[in-house]
C-alpha cells in the first residue's frame, strides 16, 4: 500500500482543530460551595446546594458534585492529587473525595457539626485541620479519626477560617470570634496574636512573604502584620466599608489583592494593601463572601455574592458579568490550577 503524505496545509487545519481540546485540558478547574439558594421555581426540582465545579471556558455553565442540598460552607482541594482529592465543609461535617468526586465519604461524626473550613496541609496528605462552631478539629490520618485542638483557646466558638503558615507547617493562624491566633506546635496550643480586634472573619497569607498576612472582620475593617502578628494596622485608604469575609492575593502578582464584604462590592489594591480601590462594574449583588484569582490567568477573577450566585472578571476587575448559580449563597471559591 502506498502511504500518503499529507499537505501542510491539511496538517495546520488538523493542528487547530485539536488545538481547543489542548485547551480545555489545560484550563482551571472552580470549585464553588454552594450554602443555600433563594431560586425557587414552583413545580420544579428544588436546586442543588452543595459543591459545584466548573471550567472558565464552560461560562455559566456549573456540575454539581457530591451530596445534593447540603449547607456547604468550604471546599478545599489536594493540590498534590490535582484535583483527584477534594474536601467539603459542611453543616453535617467533613466530606471527602479520593476519586475526583465520583464518590464521597462522611469523615466525621455525631459530634462534629457546622464545620466552617477545612484545610489539609499540602506537604503532609495525612493532616487535615477544621474549623467548627467549636474550635479547631485536626485529623493525622487522612480524615479517619478526629481530635479536638483548643488549648489556649478562650473562647473557641464560631471559628471562621485556618491557614497553614507556608514555610513552616507547625505554624498556623485561625481567625476566632475574638480575634486572631497563632500555633506554632501544630495547633497543639493556641496564643492570642497583636490584634485586639473581635469578630474576625477571615485570615490569609501572602503568597512570597510569610510574615505578612491581612485579616477581614466585622465592622472592624481590615488589618495587615507584616511580623507574623505581634503588630497589626488599619488599612483603610479609599475603603468605605468596614466588614470583610473575603481577601485574595494574585498569585503571580502578590501586591495585588482583592476585598470583599457586607454590601461592599469588590476593592482592589495594586500597591500591596495600602491604598484600596472599588471595583464593582456590572456586580448587581454586593455582598461578597468569596474570592478566588485565577493562578493561570491573573486577569481572571471570580467573587461568590449572598445570594445573587458567582460573578467573574476577564480584566482584573474592571467589569464583572454573571458567571451562574443565580440565587445562590456562594461560601468559598477555590481554583485548582491543571
Amino acid at each position: 500500500m502506498t502511504k500518503r503524505k499529507l499537505s501542510p496545509a491539511v496538517v495546520f487545519i488538523l493542528l487547530c482543530s485539536l488545538q481547543p481540546q489542548r485547551l480545555a485540558a489545560q484550563e482551571s478547574t472552580v470549585y464553588a460551595s454552594v450554602l443555600s439558594s433563594k431560586l425557587f421555581v414552583v413545580g420544579a426540582a428544588n436546586p442543588n446546594t452543595g459543591l459545584h465545579y466548573q471550567h472558565p471556558s464552560e461560562d455559566t455553565t456549573w456540575h454539581h458534585i457530591g451530596a445534593a442540598r447540603i449547607r456547604a460552607f468550604g471546599v478545599a482541594t489536594d493540590e498534590s492529587s490535582k484535583g483527584e482529592t477534594l474536601y467539603i465543609a459542611s453543616g453535617n461535617g467533613v466530606h471527602k473525595s479520593t476519586d475526583g468526586g465520583t464518590t464521597w465519604r462522611i469523615t466525621t461524626g455525631w459530634e462534629i457539626t457546622e464545620v466552617q473550613c477545612v484545610t489539609p496541609d499540602p506537604g503532609n496528605k495525612d493532616i487535615v485541620y477544621i474549623a467548627t462552631a467549636y474550635g479547631v478539629y485536626k485529623s493525622t490520618d487522612g480524615c479517619a479519626t478526629w481530635e479536638q485542638m483548643n488549648e489556649g483557646l478562650a473562647f473557641p466558638y464560631f471559628t471562621q477560617s485556618i491557614i497553614i503558615d507556608r514555610s513552616d507547617s507547625k505554624t498556623l493562624y485561625c481567625a476566632f470570634e475574638e480575634g486572631v491566633y497563632v500555633s506554632h506546635d501544630a495547633a497543639a496550643s493556641w496564643k492570642r496574636t497583636g490584634l485586639h480586634v473581635a469578630n474576625t472573619r477571615v485570615v490569609v497569607q501572602h503568597p512570597k512573604d510569610p510574615k505578612t498576612l491581612f485579616v477581614g472582620t466585622e465592622d472592624e475593617g481590615l488589618y495587615v502584620t507584616h511580623n507574623g502578628g505581634k503588630w497589626w494596622s488599619k488599612t483603610e485608604a479609599g475603603i468605605d466599608h468596614t466588614t470583610f469575609y473575603a481577601i485574595a492575593f494574585d498569585p503571580n502578582h502578590p501586591d495585588t489583592i482583592y476585598a470583599g464584604g457586607y454590601v461592599s462590592g469588590v476593592y482592589k489594591s495594586i500597591d500591596g494593601g495600602v491604598n484600596w480601590k472599588r471595583k464593582s462594574n456590572g456586580l448587581e449583588y454586593q455582598t461578597i463572601h468569596s474570592i478566588a484569582v485565577d493562578p493561570a490567568n491573573s486577569s481572571r477573577v471570580y467573587a461568590g455574592t449572598i445570594f445573587g450566585g458567582i460573578y467573574h472578571t476577564e480584566n482584573g476587575g474592571e467589569t464583572w458579568k454573571s458567571a451562574g448559580l443565580p440565587g445562590a449563597q456562594i461560601y468559598r471559591i477555590v481554583i485548582q490550577p491543571n
